[in-house]
């Protein structure tokens, strides 16, 4: 293959899935709704554009509750992969602002809570490397840690995110698919869509992928995921959900 820096001449990809609820950054935007999500990106040399939408199908209403679009650039160097990316994230397709963090969208008008407001739109700017700190392993258990700084760049605010994942990447079929993963992140923020300053939340996330592409059946993976969220502070929300994705690489 033709690379620079580790990454790849050409790639593209495209998904579709469900999702049971929708935490982000400590809000709990959705509750008993029909959530759909999609994306779609292209990478050439590192250099990626993408789209990523939500729809509730439980609204009367044909825009999409939430669209993000990203650009970012990835490289590898001595086995850290670090990433620069620009986000922007659009929530005018909702019913409304948020108030409460735990209210969601759409279901009332939003009560008085001063100290978390949610806007219809968000520019963020990003900052990740991940390193692994061993030979990965086929077949067996690999670690990689994790560091990510998000910075609000249309209002103040800014967040610190730190990850520890376990996975397996199989070199054979197994009953939990070919690749499983376990991630645990605890989140720092200041000033991010609230007042405070401190220490928000941790996130745990389980994967377990089924790629056919690995079999040369087709080039088309199966992602299953839960998450539980578990807020530090007494006005977020803990909770946890569930998603699939049919995922599509070119």
């Amino acid at each position: 293959k033709n690379t620079i820096l580790g990454n790849e001449l050409f790639s593209a990809g495209a998904s579709v899935g469900y999702l049971s609820d929708y935490y982000w950054r400590g809000f709990r935007l959705f509750n008993d709704d029909l959530l759909f999500r999609g994306d779609a990106y292209v990478n050439i040399y590192g250099f990626e554009a993408s789209a990523w939408t939500m729809y509730n199908f439980n609204r009367n209403s044909f825009r999409p509750t939430e669209t993000d679009l990203r650009l970012r650039y990835q490289f590898e160097i001595e086995g850290t992969i670090i990433s620069l990316g620009y986000t922007f994230y659009d929530f005018s397709g909702s019913d409304g602002s948020l108030g409460k963090s735990n209210q969601g969208f759409g279901k009332n008008a939003p009560k008085e809570f001063p100290d978390d407001r949610f806007p219809n739109q968000i520019h963020e700017v990003q900052l990740s490397a991940s390193y692994f700190p061993s030979v990965l392993q086929a077949g067996g258990v690999n670690l990689l840690f994790t560091v990510n700084y998000f910075q609000r760049i249309d209002d103040e605010g800014s967040r610190v995110e730190s990850s520890v994942t376990l996975f397996v990447d199989s070199p054979q079929f197994t009953v939990f698919g070919d690749y499983f993963s376990v991630t645990t992140t605890n989140t720092y923020q200041h000033r991010y869509l609230t007042n405070r300053s401190a220490f928000q939340g941790q996130t745990t996330h389980a994967k377990l992928v089924y790629n056919l592409d690995k079999y040369r059946i087709a080039p088309i993976f199966i992602t299953l995921e839960g998450i539980y969220y578990a807020g530090f502070h007494k006005d977020l929300v803990d909770g946890f959900y569930f998603g699939f994705t049919l995922n599509l690489r070119f």
